[in-house]
């Protein structure tokens, strides 16, 4: 609906005379504002030196006049006739809906714009959801950016070897997310994983499990992966901590670094090993929060490649020596303000080892190969800022292909009271951790609920005390903007009445219970009606949800859809206690329709629904 009153005020205010003006259209919180608003009489205002007032008043009536033609003429109208000094403009069919809805265009404040609908018609454009199952995929065009045939969002990144902590967790929420939201207004969607599997983290891994300084034997294979994870773990520190404090160990560290890449006998097979625990333990963690890769990644394919691109572009000047090691020369390209985060950047070290940075040259030449995307987003937190903005330039003057196609999708960290995680002092909280725990905590409200209620229809208290806890996880990190570090509440996370992801379940689940009381429900959506309250409420917010899809993807921005749930979810608990609903066939379908849209949308996030809480 936004889109098409945003398209309609344009035509209005081209057929006044103000060309090149697309209009601002909002959603006012305070339902006596209307269903929507706009503001551009006053931005006109201003640039045209006018009262607003008087701009104000000249687009209500040619608006108005648009409406009372349109439904004069029970929705035939093609073209609106403004008059001999003023220019006619076509009526497209898609605004039929809107100018059918429109019961009056009202000047508020200096001038602005409030557009209000019948609650007649509002009550049926709130249940076209329901007309079918396709009608729920969210097909609407993006608003801030164009289209795009094909997106590549890389999120995930963990390192083998490495724990999984709580902020690989954020990451690969926010870009499953993502992924979801591309998907659901039209895109393409590649989902992509680059997992670090060669480095110094392996030799200092292997260096703490060769000497046993975790004090624990090397696993057997028949061990548990959590075991072997936790082994790799506790080696990886121990190693960690020799580098830092042992001349000789940092050497050896660095012999077994070397030996990895040239697959020395004396190494290669441990690294092997033990590099088929993580991505196991990887692929364990991507099923337990619903993720797949279309493609994986790794350091090790784009190792060579990587450092014969750069290689060759110093033959072309796109890299130079500086004191042995190759650089990207960035300072020279931070001469406009919105470069001003570039800088010099070794590739190549003077021992002629690729570096990260060289690595992602290769990496980005692959993807380019293998999918031609029309944009990557690289899901990636804010401390690699300064790196991307030099990767994505270097790679820019190295491959052209990819200039204005590549993006870094900030996100905070998840920080805790004792300070940020770190894996290399083995003071890390895991993904899983904090999941089980979460688990735990929601198990014994589970297991209270079946035993109060014996017809809950409870049967596996394991599966829905998962689903909960990967809901609870997921949304209190997508809640908040993607930028924004969290510091994670459990008991916030759980919160049956509060902004949480169980609270939006248990509302799901209300409206589910609600219909199955009911019995089948009628396929036919009832008449326009009067509407209480609490019904216009519930009306318009699911009026607003393809939009609200819309933006949170243009803007990559998960919260906003949460916030709408959650919204959404208040509208129809406060709809519950206050408007019988069994016996009124609208009301039915109202609760239907809310049913619905909560489940696309916690779909979108990453979250499973329950049926019954």
């Amino acid at each position: 609906m936004k889109q098409q009153i945003t398209e309609l005020l344009t035509e209005v205010l081209i057929s006044l005379g103000y060309d090149g003006v697309t209009p601002e259209v909002s959603r006012p919180e305070n339902i006596d504002h209307g269903e929507y608003a706009t503001n551009v009489a006053m931005a006109l205002a201003h640039q045209k030196h006018l009262r607003p007032i008087d701009i104000a008043k000249k687009i209500q009536v040619t608006l108005e006049g648009v409406v009372a033609s349109m439904q004069k003429q029970a929705g035939d109208l093609t073209t609106y006739q403004t008059g001999q000094t003023i220019p006619s403009f076509q009526i497209k069919p898609e605004w039929k809906n809107v100018l059918q809805a429109i019961e009056k265009v009202e000047i508020a404040g200096p001038g602005f714009l409030n557009i209000h609908f019948s609650e007649a018609k509002l009550s049926t454009l709130a249940l076209e959801l329901l007309i079918s199952e396709d009608s729920a995929k969210i097909r609407q065009k993006s608003t801030t950016h164009k289209k795009r045939k094909t997106i590549m969002v890389e999120f995930a990144h963990p390192n083998t070897h490495k724990a999984f902590h709580i902020g690989h967790l954020r990451n690969i929420t926010t870009g499953e997310c993502i992924v979801r939201l591309l998907e659901a207004v039209g895109n393409k969607v590649v989902r992509a994983n680059y997992q670090g599997d060669v480095g110094m983290h392996i030799a200092k891994c292997l260096y703490g499990m060769q000497k046993g300084l975790s004090g624990q034997p090397i696993p057997k294979e028949t061990t548990a992966i959590q075991e072997k994870i936790a082994f790799l773990g506790a080696s990886y520190a121990a190693g960690s901590k020799a580098y830092d404090a042992d001349t000789s160990a940092k050497e050896e560290i660095e012999r077994i670094n070397k030996q990895m890449y040239t697959k020395d006998a004396s190494v290669y097979p441990l690294y092997e090993q033990t590099r088929a625990w993580s991505l196991q333990y990887f692929e364990h963690i991507y099923t337990r929060v619903g993720s797949t890769f279309d493609r994986l990644y790794f350091e090790s394919e784009v190792y060579e490649s990587g450092k014969k691109l750069v290689e060759d572009g110093e033959k072309k000047g796109i890299f130079i020596k500086d004191q042995g090691a190759v650089i990207f020369p960035g300072k020279k390209f931070a001469r406009l303000p919105a470069r001003q985060g570039l800088h010099n950047r070794v590739f190549i070290t003077s021992d002629g080892n690729p570096t990260y940075e060289a690595k992602d040259m290769g990496l980005g030449k692959l993807q380019f190969e293998e999918y031609h995307p029309d944009l990557v987003v690289h899901c990636v937190g804010s401390e690699q800022s300064g790196y991307f903005q030099v990767i994505i330039e270097a790679l820019a003057q190295l491959l052209p292909v990819t200039k204005g196609k590549e993006y870094h999708l900030v996100y905070g960290w998840v920080n805790l009271k004792k300070g940020k995680m770190s894996s290399r002092t083995g003071l890390v909280v895991l993904g899983e951790w904090l999941i089980d725990t979460v688990k735990d905590e929601i198990s014994k409200k589970v297991v209270d609920n079946v035993s109060k209620y014996k017809d809950s229809g409870i049967t596996d208290v394991n599966d829905i005390s998962e689903t909960l806890a990967i809901a609870a996880v997921k949304y209190s990190f997508l809640k908040v903007g993607t930028t924004q570090q969290i510091a994670f509440d459990i008991n916030e996370s759980i919160n049956l009445h509060g902004d949480s992801g169980p609270y939006l379940l248990y509302t799901y689940a209300r409206c589910q219970s609600v219909l199955r009381k009911a019995g089948k429900p009628t396929k036919e959506i009832p008449e326009e009606v009067t509407l209480t309250a609490e019904e216009v409420s519930l009306a318009r917010l699911l009026l607003y949800f393809p939009e609200i899809v819309a933006e949170a993807a243009d803007y990559y921005a998960p919260n906003i859809l949460c916030t709408y749930l959650f919204t959404l979810a208040q509208a129809l608990n406060l709809f519950y206690q206050n408007c019988p609903i069994l016996d009124n066939p609208y009301r039915l379908k109202l609760t239907e329709a809310t049913a619905q849209v909560l489940k696309k949308g916690l779909y979108l996030l990453g979250i499973q629904t329950v049926e019954r809480m």
